[in-house]
């Protein structure tokens, strides 16, 4: 495999995705690329509930046409949408790509939405809700990973926070060398 020249984040809401991307981009010297607009962390029920079956697939297609878009930019590391797995299209594009799936316990997704870095949604059984997300969409991430890395527990030292960032990044960028 060429050493990439862009690379791809997915995962669940609460994985951290957000502060390794952007650990990630610093540390390549890359541009970060936010596009997550994170529809159901926001709403709370998935997004085929939240569009309807057609707006569901509008919306896949417009995450496919981003994934489209950076695949032909380099030194890049794109944030994508915690659903865009569901679609094939989309998982498709990213098979050729260097993809980090950065994966997350769900007692840890629930402790940080405790802890106030992942919004609580507005949902009667938090518990239900990313249990059902996780058989969903797990395998779909494992399929599309180039490089699986367990998002760490919870802490609420910034210090220990940054230390599993900079581990996680390492373990990317080790990775990126091999």
């Amino acid at each position: 495999m060429n050493k990439p020249k862009r690379i791809f984040i997915v995962g669940h809401m609460g994985a951290g995705k957000f502060i390794f991307t952007e650990a990630l981009a610093k540390k390549l010297g890359w541009q970060i690329v936010d596009a997550n607009p994170s529809i159901e962390r926001y709403i709370g029920r998935q997004t085929r509930d939240i569009l309807g079956k057609e707006g569901e697939v509008a919306f896949n297609r417009s995450q496919a046409d981003i994934i489209s878009h950076y695949i032909g930019k380099e030194n890049v590391v794109v944030l994508l949408e915690e659903c865009v797995v569901t679609s094939e299209q989309c998982r498709k594009l990213l098979s050729s790509e260097f993809v980090v799936y950065l994966k997350v316990s769900i007692p840890t997704q629930l402790d940080r939405m405790k802890g106030g870095r992942v919004p609580s949604l507005p949902v009667d059984d938090m518990k239900d809700f990313l249990e059902k997300q996780h058989r969903e969409r797990d395998a779909f991430y494992e399929e599309v990973a180039t490089l699986i890395v367990e998002s760490g527990g919870v802490s609420d030292q910034d210090e220990e926070i940054n230390k599993t960032v900079d581990r996680d990044v390492n373990k990317v960028i080790k990775a990126l060398e091999e």
